[in-house]
């Protein structure tokens, strides 16, 4: 089955059954279930089969609705094909959930869901089995708790170029990367840094530049302008307050530092954010 060009990212979560993704022009990848299947904005796919005798649906001319407004999609015809609930998410719930740390390139796909409880998959089956009142907001309620879950996989898991997967190797290095993103708006220095962590100052910049390729102190920085721009997109806080309370002194040293990180001024980045929001406003849930 094909499906068009979003212009939001597009999250499929396998149920049952398995088969094959491709995005765009990029060789097609096989998945199977539980996993999650995640397309970013602007591409084309399709889900199905790789063999000659695979035959071509397109999903605008396969959609029945299911009911309490959800929209079926069927390409095939037996009782062993693969399910998949999918949805798609506004740039408004890109941010709130920070989206980027799973599209870090434009083809992630095919995100293996063994860290989301399986009863997420359960319940999702059940619910557009027995489609009916409220099954709308319910698989919108599991879809973004499956999504979280995901991402603190990312978070805390052993993905290639995150964080933490190499902290949790060296757990000194752990508490001081915690303490950070726990209270970015403290006074954290190498000393400080370096005594949570149990090691000499020396030492501990030497391992943590060789660990994450950067010093503590710019860590410290981008996790402080990470945490800003999310309050940006996704609050009404005054400039002052999210200044404060990532650990700048005031609105103006805090606006030279996300203008120089960031290519936009605080302002402008939240005005970019509420465009998107206003543009893309509709609640995310199945499609």
């Amino acid at each position: 089955m094909t499906f068009p060009v979003f212009q939001v990212a597009t999250v499929h979560f396998v149920l049952r059954g398995s088969g094959h993704l491709r995005i765009g022009m990029l060789p097609a990848t096989s998945f199977a279930a539980p996993s999650v299947l995640i397309v970013p904005a602007g591409e084309g796919h399709w889900v199905g089969e790789t063999g000659d005798q695979a035959q071509v649906r397109d999903a605008a001319d396969q959609c029945a609705l299911l009911g309490d407004g959800l929209v079926e999609f069927t390409a095939g015809s037996g009782a062993n094909d693969t399910l998949m609930l999918c949805g798609a998410l506004p740039a408004l719930y890109n941010g709130a959930l920070d989206l980027p740390d799973l599209l870090q390139s434009s083809v992630a796909a095919d995100v293996v869901a063994n860290c989301i409880p399986g009863y997420v998959f359960d319940a999702m089956a059940h619910e557009i089995a027995s489609a009916g009142l409220g099954t709308q907001a319910m698989c919108q309620a599991l879809m973004k708790q499956g999504l979280i879950a995901l991402l603190r996989r990312r978070w805390t898991g052993n993905d290639d170029g995150q964080f933490l997967a190499s902290a949790l190797h060296h757990p000194r290095l752990a508490r001081a990367i915690a303490a950070i993103i726990e209270n970015p708006a403290g006074g954290h220095t190498v000393e400080s840094l370096a005594s949570l962590a149990g090691m000499s100052r020396a030492s501990f910049s030497d391992h943590f530049s060789r660990t994450f390729g950067q010093s503590p102190i710019d860590f410290v920085q981008k996790a402080r302008l990470r945490i800003a721009a999310r309050l940006l997109r996704v609050t009404d806080l005054p400039m002052k307050v999210i200044a404060q309370s990532v650990g700048y002194a005031g609105p103006r040293p805090f606006s030279r530092a996300f203008l120089a990180a960031y290519g936009h001024g605080p302002s402008g980045y939240r005005g970019m954010a509420k465009s998107e929001r206003l543009m893309l406003s509709a609640e995310p849930g199945p499609l």
